[in-house]
């Protein structure tokens, strides 16, 4: 009848995505069928190509996010000031390119271990915290 996410519990009748909100009237439907006994079913484990996909889908935001506070709108404008040497951001776009390179050489260098079971898989804010720091040129 129910499959019950993190963020919100599916209605497999129609498909319908119920909100986990005690004023929503299909959720407190839900409820009641809960405390009446029923059980939802979990939701299906994500294979490591999934997983993976959303580590990735992280670091890509870890990046944009670094550029958007120095007011590019990518990492990939960011880095391309690196192609235009007279530039009065070259040097800039030089960090930020050499920094993305880094980053992905060590996010796929961490997966590859994973994938060989000789580290546990990180979660978002782990695999974060092992990839280098942006250092920018004053």
């Amino acid at each position: 009848m129910y499959t019950r996410f993190e963020t919100y519990v599916l209605r497999q009748a129609d498909g319908a995505h119920i909100p986990l909100d005690p004023a929503n009237s299909d959720f407190a439907a839900f409820t009641e069928w809960e405390v009446g006994g029923g059980q939802a079913d979990q939701p299906p484990q994500l294979t490591l190509e999934q997983r993976k996909l959303a580590l990735l889908a992280a670091v890509d935001a870890h990046l944009n996010t670094a550029a958007r506070t120095k007011g590019y709108d990518s990492i990939i404008s960011a880095a391309l000031r690196a192609a235009l040497p007279a530039s009065p951001f070259h040097a800039e776009g030089v960090a930020f390119g050499t920094w993305m390179d880094l980053v992905y050489a060590k996010c796929y260098e961490v997966l590859a271990k994973v994938q060989s079971n000789e580290i546990a898989e990180p979660d978002e804010a782990q695999l974060i915290a092992m990839l280098p720091a942006l250092q920018l040129p004053e």
